[in-house]
């Protein structure tokens, strides 16, 4: 309950911060795509090496304003378990999050989602939090470049469907595998030991189920099952 109250108010702060920094980002944003926008109202004019100058700084803007629409998207409140999401959206939210610390780190992501798979009634933050922490996880294991793969599917055999992350990163040893996901255990010297039980907090108040796979010095696998009643919305916390 400590964790759980502690958690609550982590994320309460990091909620305003956040949208306290989307609005002080927004104003000087839109003074430079005013100003780039302008610029190419007149580009015709200007040598071939400005054009080229001015689209890289529309691009890179344009840019910007989509990482902040996502971290505003992240910190808007929406209704909670009520209301249906699309996990595929919900995944490309989080990526387009991470994609510039993807790059920075050369890590190519590779993504593959079956966009035929039903809505589920799932608080759309929580989901997004834990697709967040599953990725940045998969991240941190990839010290030196890598890839990491994130896709949806259904099984033949099991009800309802996956979400799956799979990275090429150090690995997960034996001795830690039967730690990680408790409370404020970490591999990392400046982690909180908090992300991957977080993680099967929230699945487990939706009745999913989180489970890994790794070898050490290969790589690791991550694999949600969402439980098919979400896909009905009968569930009932």
């Amino acid at each position: 309950m400590e964790v759980d109250n502690y958690l609550e108010n982590k994320l309460q702060i990091l909620g305003k911060l956040t949208a306290s920094l989307i609005h002080e980002i927004r104003n000087p944003l839109s003074a430079v795509k005013l100003s780039v926008e302008y610029l190419q109202m007149i580009q015709n004019d200007l040598p071939e090496d400005v054009r080229e100058s001015i689209q890289i700084c529309s691009d890179a803007t344009q840019r910007i304003h989509s990482l902040v629409e996502n971290l505003s998207a992240f910190t808007r409140k929406h209704p909670n378990k009520d209301s249906a999401c699309s996990v595929s959206d919900v995944t490309n939210v989080a990526i387009n999050i991470l994609i510039a610390t993807a790059n920075s780190k050369n890590i190519s992501v590779k993504v593959n989602l079956d966009d035929s798979l039903p809505l589920v009634f799932f608080d759309r933050n929580k989901l997004l939090q834990v697709f967040l922490n599953l990725m940045t996880n998969a991240m941190d294991a990839c010290e030196n470049g890598g890839s990491i793969g994130i896709k949806t599917y259904r099984k033949e055999d099991s009800p309802g469907f996956f979400w799956e992350i799979e990275d090429t990163g150090v690995g997960i040893s034996e001795e830690d595998k039967n730690k990680i996901l408790n409370d404020f255990y970490t591999s990392k010297t400046k982690g909180t030991g908090l992300g991957l039980s977080v993680c099967q907090s929230i699945l487990n108040d939706f009745e999913c189920a989180l489970s890994f796979e790794s070898t050490l010095g290969v790589g690791s696998k991550f694999i949600i099952h969402l439980n098919e009643n979400l896909t009905q919305g009968n569930y009932e916390a």
